[in-house]
């Protein structure tokens, strides 16, 4: 439990303020029960109006299913979606008990602690490996599968869904696909200098994606969702191996740096002009947005240090950075005026930490779960040690 529980009612009141605060705008009561796919939705904002437990206090830890860290979960319909390496395992959100499993082909040269995040939408269940299956979220029943024609398959970006269409990738196949939603026929495919990794980023009609080599950089495209045409790129000094989070005017994506120190980027979304470029640790984490903040974490365990950031989305000014938490696997995530993200050690998830997101002062921890966190119903759902960690208050979700 919290040891470092508020008992003043003035205390109380200055959360309760400061929660309100950074509740985003425009999200619908049906999302803040569900996170149905990677950072929320297509757009990837990372932050949702659901409530948010404001104790370590833990309702269920799944048994060992081998969820796979780097992952998130999906949650959607009372049911949490983990994405288990060579399987997808369906848990009831209430108890944590397994209601079906699934196989599916992966990679067998992926590095298994990189992740990528199943999608939901529609009674359909979305995860991508060497090939992209679609699955009765009921029952984990096949739908229909696709297999990228270059024969690759996908590396630590997962399949992003909207409008009907579902965008996955084959990374060094150099693609991105767009599916029908329904059939998975192809509707179109885009290439790009390097490889495809990040989860596509979808907002009014719009899809942006990278490619990037390695310590060459890449490039960041913005395309037409309908039919694939491209309406702006540009390129960048570091990797940008991530996925982007989008506002309704702005593209916040990081970049990797294999020598040192990475970038976090703001770029128009009209016409992929820079806004604003700021130094970090280095990171593929896809920013959290929330009422004009941007939280972002990095830093790889025996390579650079980690942290915590928040900076003020419209001008890059940094707010606050706290050392030590989070690393470049972590796509933080955000609710009722608290910042959710994990800590490692050796590269493994060891502690889930919730942040103050006004101040970046720790809140509460728990010594387990951390990767990329997604939240629901009041709850936070997390992976670590092959298990998945549901926190909040039985009856809240």
């Amino acid at each position: 439990m919290n040891a470092t529980k508020k008992t003043s009612a003035l205390a109380a009141w200055a959360i309760a303020v400061l929660a309100m605060a950074f509740i985003p705008t425009g999200m619908s009561a049906e999302t803040a029960g569900e996170w149905p796919q990677f950072h929320l939705d297509a757009a990837h904002i990372g932050a949702s109006d659901s409530g948010a437990p404001q104790s370590n206090e833990t309702v269920w830890i799944s048994q060992d299913i081998g969820a796979q860290e780097g992952s998130s979960v999906a949650i959607a319909d009372g049911r949490v979606y983990v994405n288990c390496v060579d399987h997808l395992v369906c848990l009831d959100q209430l108890s944590g008990q397994v209601l079906w499993n699934a196989s599916f082909e992966a990679r067998p040269d992926i590095c298994q602690i990189w992740g990528f995040s199943p999608a939901y939408s529609n009674g359909r269940v979305f995860l991508s490996g060497l090939k992209t299956v679609c699955l009765n979220a009921s029952d984990g029943r096949l739908l229909w599968s696709f297999a990228p024609p270059t024969g690759k398959g996908s590396v630590d970006g997962g399949p992003a869904v909207a409008g009907g269409r579902v965008m996955v990738s084959d990374w060094d196949g150099h693609h991105y696909y767009c599916l029908d939603e329904e059939t998975g026929t192809e509707i179109w495919n885009f290439t790009v200098e390097g490889n495809a990794q990040s989860t596509p980023a979808i907002s009014g009609g719009r899809v942006v994606l990278s490619g990037w080599e390695w310590g060459l950089g890449g490039m960041v495209y913005c395309l037409y969702l309908d039919n694939g045409t491209e309406i702006w790129n540009l390129s960048t000094r570091n990797s940008p191996c991530g996925s982007a989070a989008l506002s309704d005017d702005a593209a916040y994506l990081t970049a990797y740096n294999f020598e040192g120190d990475g970038d976090i980027m703001a770029f128009s979304l009209q016409n992929g002009s820079l806004l604003w470029q700021e130094s970090i640790a280095r990171t593929d984490c896809t920013p959290a947005l929330a009422a004009d903040r941007l939280y972002v974490c990095g830093g790889t365990d025996g390579f650079s240090e980690k942290a915590a950031y928040c900076f003020d989305a419209k001008t890059g000014d940094l707010i606050w950075k706290t050392p030590e938490i989070g690393e470049w696997r972590c796509s933080p995530a955000c609710a009722d005026g608290l910042l959710f993200l994990g800590k490692t050690d050796n590269m493994n998830y060891t502690a889930l930490y919730a942040l103050n997101a006004g101040t970046g002062d720790t809140v509460w921890s728990y010594p387990a779960g951390g990767s990329s966190p997604s939240l629901a119903g009041g709850w936070v759902f997390t992976i670590g040690q092959g298990r998945v960690h549901a926190f909040g208050r039985a009856g809240d979700a």
